[in-house]
């Protein structure tokens, strides 16, 4: 008889346990990431032999397993970010529960079902409310870039696909990972930084535009990023818009520029926005700017890619840091905002979600001051600036 019935379970696909009872259940594990690739790798213990999945869209199934309780749990690599942001489990008999805080899931297995637990992670963090990316939409700027403007807002992703990971400090650095990507930057304090391959600004600056050509034609649409920051107490929202160019060409020259504009709302009626210049934000009230059916508009100014309300030719200074500490110098170049390049409405570019935890290297390999040098100065992510985590700072009291 338990021969009749272990060939007729098999025959009906039903899985058999180890010890042969009919009825023994399956965990079905799998892997969503975005972007992908990940680059990186999560591993999954409690449910029979520890195992690791990669790929996104991959899934390991655990078959043959008694009726009874297991703990699911999803590990990163150590210095590993934690970008876990949806832990679903499809349950027949509804008695799983999940903890997307721990990356675990408590599976209770009975009747010989097949219980599936769906793993998500976005490098850039959760997706944000529908009401956020509405009001992200309904102030998104109009970007005016200047005449015989080379280079245009990029997407994360793209950027890291021109680059090698490399450990140590600029230009001396050793390889690290050849194809990084957002979720393998590093994100504890240790000295790594990225170098875009067969560029550099003090000896091969001629390659930034031919990459930024191959860039373009494989993604011709521009990316523009967006975060929310909330002061409850003064009913106030910040919108960031933050945009990443390949080069930065002016009389500071690097790798990853990192510009942004920011427009701060209160109680539902917008004050003002910051326009990231040089060395810090300057603060324009709502009624003093340029806009468009609400949308403000920033002049891009050539090469430095610093934003400004209105057209214009502007006087700057510079500052960077070497061995004998922080310099700062008005410039011989003004910043040409003309505004006479690409007009880029915001139907012209992607608005996409910027979140998650900050990459703790520098973007680009040094920089560098006509006339001066490499300094100390790096590029750092947005992630880990005050301007990102309390952008009010700049609004007026």
């Amino acid at each position: 008889m338990r021969l009749f019935l272990s060939v007729l379970a098999v025959g009906l696909g039903i899985g058999v346990s180890a010890a042969g009872a009919a009825g023994a259940g399956s965990i079905v594990v799998r892997l969503q990431t975005d972007p992908a690739p990940a680059g990186v790798a999560w591993s999954y213990s409690g449910v029979g032999q520890a195992f690791q999945l990669r790929a996104s869209g991959s899934s390991s199934t655990i078959s043959g397993l008694a009726d009874g309780t297991y703990r699911l749990v999803e590990a990163a690599a150590a210095g590993q970010a934690k970008t876990l942001t949806s832990l679903r489990c499809a349950d027949p008999s509804g008695g799983t529960t999940v903890d997307v805080a721990s990356a675990t899931a408590t599976i209770v297995l009975s009747s010989g079902e097949t219980i599936t637990c769906t793993f998500t992670h976005r490098a850039l963090g959760p997706l944000p409310a529908a009401s956020a990316v509405q009001l992200a939409k309904k102030y998104a700027p109009v970007l005016r870039l200047a005449s015989r403007e080379r280079y245009r807002p990029l997407r994360l992703e793209d950027y890291l696909t021109k680059t090698d990971l490399r450990s140590g400090s600029p230009p001396h650095g050793t390889i690290a990972q050849t194809k990084p990507t957002l979720f393998s930057l590093p994100v504890t304090s240790s000295p790594t930084y990225l170098d875009i391959r067969g560029a550099e600004p003090n000896s091969h600056p001629g390659q930034y535009p031919v990459i930024e050509n191959q860039l373009r034609l494989a993604r011709p649409r521009p990316t523009v990023y967006f975060h929310l920051a909330h002061q409850p107490g003064q009913g106030r929202v910040a919108i960031e818009y933050w945009l990443l160019y390949l080069y930065n060409d002016f009389y500071d020259q690097h790798e990853a520029d990192w510009e942004g504009v920011t427009v701060v709302v209160q109680n539902g009626a917008p004050l003002g926005a910051t326009y990231s210049q040089h060395q810090g934000r300057k603060w324009i009230a709502w009624s003093a700017l340029r806009k468009t059916a609400g949308h403000p508009f920033a002049y891009i100014a050539r090469g430095s890619h610093a934003e400004y309300p209105k057209a214009g030719r502007y006087s700057i200074r510079v500052c960077w840091t070497t061995r004998s500490g922080r310099r700062c110098s008005p410039t011989p170049r003004v910043d040409l905002a003309d505004g006479a390049g690409s007009a880029l409405n915001p139907s012209a570019y992607d608005l996409q979600p910027f979140a998650g935890t900050g990459y703790t290297g520098s973007w680009g390999s040094g920089n560098y001051i006509l006339g001066v040098g490499p300094t100390r100065d790096r590029i750092t992510d947005p992630r880990r600036r005050s301007e990102y985590t309390n952008p009010f700072a700049a609004v007026p009291r």
